[in-house]
């Protein structure tokens, strides 16, 4: 990106985080209506990814699809992405074909507005310091996808700062094998350009989500998670930059 394009994108940032904010202030304010009505909140989901593409239009990020011939709406997933940026959860909400839940760690939930509509809308915030309630989570998360959701978990935990995956917790992958669910394994790419971690500098550019064959379950349990585990490590990671 040359220097009068980052200058104008300078000054445009300003204006850009505060539509952010009004935006989802207002959208938000939908949210909480529909899930008056609608408690499943597969309704809310639309106007997320509406919020979603709204917002990555605007911050000048173009965001392609592979592999979406993997998908049977039909059907349930837990979804296991690789996380470099907050730009990955819009990119997923916007452009993965599937009712869509979240695992996130519990600090979200105190971020005004937002976190409110995430609970709302039925998505899942977990406490990672206190394993009794993490596990809690976790069953909800399972009750989510028995009820015909699919959950989406970023198994290393944090967003890596170099790109390279992190190391994969297990409660995603217990609670596949619990529900007897495939796993979904999707590798999203561009995200640490756009906006990387510890950072709130946007810049346009260009991302890509790339969506694998499914995993099936059998043939795993509790005691051999950890090569299921490996299994998915290595199809995301073969397409990450």
């Amino acid at each position: 990106m040359n220097g009068l394009i980052r200058f104008v994108y300078f000054l445009y940032r300003p204006v850009l985080l505060l539509f952010f904010a009004l935006n989802t202030a207002i959208l938000g304010g939908v949210v909480f209506i529909l899930c008056c009505f609608d408690p499943t909140g597969n309704i809310a989901h639309y106007i997320g990814k509406f919020w979603a593409r709204m917002n990555l239009f605007f911050s000048g990020v173009l965001v392609s699809v592979e592999g979406a011939e993997h998908v049977d709406r039909e059907k349930s997933y837990i979804i296991m992405s690789n996380h470099q940026s907050h730009y990955d959860v819009l990119a997923l909400i916007a452009y993965m074909p599937l009712q869509l839940r979240w695992v996130m760690k519990l600090e979200l939930r105190e971020v005004p507005i937002f976190g409110f509509c995430c609970e709302k809308m039925g998505h899942i915030y977990i406490d990672r310091g206190h394993s009794e309630k993490a596990h809690e989570s976790l069953e909800i998360a399972g009750e989510k996808i028995r009820n015909g959701a699919s959950v989406v978990f970023f198994p290393e935990g944090t967003r890596s700062h170099n790109g390279e995956l992190l190391p994969f917790k297990k409660g995603g992958f217990v609670i596949a094998l619990e529900a007897k669910v495939p796993i979904l394994p999707v590798t999203v790419v561009g995200g640490r350009k756009v906006v990387p971690k510890g950072s709130i500098r946007i810049l346009p550019g260009r991302m890509k989500i790339i969506i694998h064959e499914p995993i099936g379950v059998e043939g795993y349990s509790y005691d051999t998670k950890e090569k299921l585990m490996e299994r998915v490590r290595g199809i995301i990671e073969q397409d990450l930059e």
